[in-house]
């Protein structure tokens, strides 16, 4: 009897782990995860839906910011002074930022960090600042390079991720971004790692719970809004394999850590059982139609770019 009981219960440990997986991390979640290497998609679930980037922006505004570097028209030790609109930006949020006010100073290596690290709106919106002017420029600028690198279904509307209606995104389009940014500026790859920096004398630790907690997790970047939900894209590397996961849409931050760890052992998982088996790549595999705009258009009224 007592066997049979055992072997109940771990049936019911099995089906209830996952059921538990399957079920995500909120209703309206999807994520996307695919091998470094070869860019071939692993897994994913409803990647082609549209949804708020958060934070995630950022990625696009280093990117900017990497190539206006790589292209001379940014220096890492160049001096940047924190305009009007950059101290507006710092007082949205009350708890996540430098507090930095107009006229103040941060270079843009500081920056950089500061994005990376915190997420720090202010930073995020200084870099815009130099590298186009001013930030509604540099809007035009990121949505421009979105349709360069195929990102179809993704509009932006700022620098830093602030919730805005028509800010929208996929989780395929950002697998697009951050395999664009890995391939054009692999020497920036590993300040995604970075876990701490330090600006006029204080210390400020990351809060990627998943980059700390996860053994060969390399970082990437967090995202919140109450409108988005809690988003992650995530790197790690295993032996010969490097996955990147993009989450986004999920209840709790801990849910995401959670499932972005599950995502990532899967996929792990799947590499060393069947390193041959996934054909699919990133730059392939989905065919964006009218018909998806149209019944994103009608169903979630993000409006146009």
């Amino acid at each position: 009897m007592k066997k049979i009981l055992l072997i109940f219960s771990f049936i019911f440990l099995l089906t209830s782990n996952s059921y538990a997986f399957e079920k995500g991390c909120s209703e309206v979640y999807s994520y996307l995860v695919f091998d470094y290497k070869t860019s071939n998609i692993i897994s994913e679930n409803r990647s082609d839906r549209l949804a708020y980037p958060a934070s995630l922006v950022k990625l696009m505004t280093l990117y900017l910011t990497f190539e206006a570097i790589e292209q001379g028209k940014l220096n890492p030790e160049q001096v940047l002074k924190i305009s009007q609109r950059g101290e507006e930006i710092s007082k949205v949020n009350k708890v996540n930022r430098l507090a930095i006010k107009e006229g103040d100073e941060i270079t843009v290596r500081e920056a950089i960090r500061a994005v990376i690290v915190k997420s720090f709106n202010e930073a995020a919106v200084t870099l815009a600042e130099a590298v186009s002017g001013d930030e509604w420029q540099f809007a035009h600028k990121m949505n421009d390079k979105a349709s360069e690198l195929g990102m179809i279904n993704t509009s932006f509307r700022n620098a830093s991720g602030l919730h805005e209606e028509g800010q929208y995104t996929t989780s395929y389009d950002l697998a697009r971004l951050v395999i664009a940014m890995q391939k054009k500026f692999p020497g920036y790859y590993h300040l995604f790692s970075v876990k701490e920096f330090e600006y006029r004398g204080t210390k400020y630790e990351t809060h990627n719970r998943v980059l700390l907690d996860y053994k060969g997790a390399e970082g990437m970047k967090t995202g919140f809004t109450n409108a988005a939900g809690f988003n992650l894209i995530s790197a790690a590397k295993k032996g010969d394999h490097r996955v990147i996961s993009v989450l986004l849409g999920c209840a709790t931050a801990p849910r995401r850590d959670e499932f972005t760890k599950e995502l990532l052992n899967k996929a792990f998982a799947k590499l060393e059982d069947h390193p041959d088996s996934f054909f699919v790549k990133v730059s392939k595999g989905f065919n964006y139609t009218s018909k998806h705009e149209e019944r994103y258009e009608e169903e979630m009224n993000f409006g146009m770019r």
